[in-house]
């Protein structure tokens, strides 16, 4: 099971997946309180979904562009977790996220 984290802008999210479906995802504005709001909402998903932290096999966090602080704390929590848990962290561009379903367009990209 992977967990995803977005907190690259004032809209902070979360997802929980497992073989590509997503399992459970928790989406809310945040303004500049990610410190705050991002490790509670993370244990809120984990209770929504019946999971365990535990069961995580990999972390996936947003890189940017976006908020800075956002960014280096949705970073440094991904990379903490990460760490305490023995599994991988992937950063992904949160300019690639957005351009992904128009990929397929026939239009520049």
């Amino acid at each position: 099971m992977e967990l995803s984290i977005d907190t690259s802008s004032s809209i902070a999210s979360l997802a929980l997946t497992l073989d590509e479906k997503v399992l459970a995802e928790i989406t809310w504005r945040c303004g500049q309180n990610h410190s705050v709001e991002l490790v509670p909402s993370i244990d809120a998903l984990m209770v929504k979904s019946a999971a365990d932290k535990s069961s995580l096999t990999g972390i996936i966090v947003a890189k940017g562009p976006g908020s800075f602080n956002g960014l280096r704390v949705g970073i440094a929590t991904a990379k903490g977790l990460a760490y305490a848990l023995k599994i991988p962290v992937v950063g992904i561009s949160t300019l690639q996220v957005e351009a992904f379903p128009h990929l397929t367009s026939g239009l520049p990209v």
